[in-house]
């Protein structure tokens, strides 16, 4: 079977089979996003690649390995885990992060959104969050994510405060119109060979994610964009970004938060 490539703005290829539809589960939409990802859509799925998998309970992104194993990434803001989570919001590291004085009124840009989950903690929050994905599969994911949260009686008003852009984040920092109290920044840590689920999940995301091995220019722009504050996600015991050191740092276990305050 061959395999389509989607070529990124940015020369980045994202090689998907195409999309599946489970038990006849089509809609326009997803006919819609087939044209918009320039994928075709399969009868049956590859014994090994990746594509995109539609079914009643939404889109999901289904890799299989050379060894036949299969591993299915998706974004669900409904389980009893994110309720939990929710709950317990305020003790996140990621919430300190953003400082005692962020509140309601607080704008955030969230230029590295990914599967969306830090921005769904910091909208359950309070904030309000724009979030910037620039790969189109990554940013379906999270669009279809929203779209069922948003159904949700719990999670209706945490969606309400999100909006998703699917674009180039350089780009959009540097409209004026865009600019916001706090960027935040979330690059892919370096690889390691582990073995835990999140970590497989991660590497599936690397599998379609932009090879992109410099987030510097990025971080540049964010510090002339944000009105009070960057902050940057990294490994507990990774290096600074662009080996920039920050105001102050909020540190957990594995991940800490560097925090820049921006001069006025």
């Amino acid at each position: 079977m061959n395999r389509e490539k989607r070529h990124h703005p940015h020369g980045e290829s994202i090689i998907l089979a195409g999309i599946y539809a489970e038990n006849h589960a089509w809609s326009q939409r997803d006919e819609i996003l087939a044209q918009r990802l320039g994928v075709p859509r399969i009868m049956e799925m590859p014994e090994k690649g990746t594509a995109l998998v539609v079914s009643e309970t939404g889109l999901s992104l289904l890799s299989i390995d050379e060894r036949g194993m299969a591993m299915r990434v998706r974004v669900d803001f409904t389980t009893g885990k994110w309720r939990q989570r929710i709950a317990s919001v305020r003790g996140e590291r990621l919430i300190r992060a953003m400082g005692r004085k962020a509140g309601p009124a607080t704008t955030i840009i969230d230029a590295t959104g990914g599967l969306g989950r830090d921005s769904f903690l910091l909208a359950a929050a309070g904030f309000h969050v724009r979030v910037v994905e620039r790969n189109p599969v990554l940013a379906a994911l999270l669009a279809d994510g929203l779209l069922r949260a948003g159904e949700s009686r719990v999670t209706r008003k945490i969606s309400a405060r999100i909006t998703l852009t699917c674009g180039d984040a350089c780009h959009y920092l540097q409209q004026q119109n865009h600019r916001a109290d706090i960027v935040y920044l979330d690059p892919l840590f370096p690889e390691q060979k582990k073995s835990a689920r999140v970590k497989k999940e991660l590497q599936v995301i690397r599998k379609i994610a932009d090879k992109d091995d410099d987030p510097a220019p990025l971080f540049a722009v964010a510090r002339t964009a944000a009105a009070a504050r960057v902050v940057v996600k990294r490994p507990q015991h990774g290096p600074w970004l662009d080996n920039r050191p920050p105001s102050y740092s909020v540190s957990g276990k594995t991940v800490r938060f560097d925090i820049y305050l921006v001069e006025s």
